[in-house]
């Protein structure tokens, strides 16, 4: 499909399954996006996360996170990721002009994940440890895909996980920077933040993402 037919899908689940006829024969396909669309629609701070890809897993990511809410000993809960994006997500989402504590983040960061939507820029299972050139050429390969999703998602914040130098350079370009760690695409958010598996403190990797929110929100 060429640019201008990906632009002109309307709806998700159409994109998906465009998406996933336009993988090689044999690759794996895993479905992301908005984890319930109820809490999404509800939400008053809608906030997309955008990361890498699922490394080795072949699974619909909605359908697991989903699983990681209810069940307490979910793989998902055992690593940092999806608790990190819990806690951004529960602050970004009750920001009012004050940084929430952390201490409070992490006590509602299973419920937070709920209201968010989640996404990885390729779709297939990698490696353990992402390969740099082969990412890169599949966000390139993809880039029209991606953008189409987020903007059928249609966030108010995106927080680019790891993410921004690909976002950036192959998916939306346009995106200006107004402040530290923070870009805009018309009205739209983007927070430039490490990945959650990051090899720093929690709340580091929380205050990163939400000061930069505190200091574009009081320019």
């Amino acid at each position: 499909m060429n640019n201008e037919e990906i632009s002109g899908i309307d709806c998700l689940d159409k994109l998906m399954d465009a998406w996933e006829g336009a993988f090689p024969e044999g690759w794996h396909f895993n479905h992301d996006g908005v984890i319930s669309k109820d809490n999404w629609d509800s939400s008053g701070k809608r906030v997309l996360f955008v990361l890498k890809e699922t490394n080795k897993a072949k699974q619909n990511v909605v359908t697991a996170i989903n699983r990681a809410i209810e069940v307490k000993k979910s793989g998902w809960w055992r690593g940092k990721v999806l608790r990190r994006v819990g806690r951004w997500a529960y602050g970004l989402q009750n920001y009012d002009g004050v940084v929430p504590p952390i201490k409070d983040a992490k006590l509602n960061e299973k419920s937070a994940i709920k209201s968010i939507a989640y996404i990885n820029i390729r779709k297939t299972a990698g490696k353990a440890r992402t390969n740099r050139k082969t990412f890169d050429a599949h966000a390139n390969e993809y880039a029209s895909f991606v953008r189409r999703q987020v903007e059928l998602i249609n966030p108010d914040i995106v927080v680019l996980c790891g993410t921004y130098s690909q976002v950036k350079r192959y998916i939306f370009p346009e995106l200006k920077k107004v402040s530290e760690r923070v870009h805009l695409n018309e009205d739209v958010v983007f927070i430039n933040a490490f990945h959650p598996a990051a090899r720093r403190k929690s709340s580091m990797l929380y205050h990163q993402v939400l000061d930069s929110y505190h200091a574009y929100k009081n320019l």
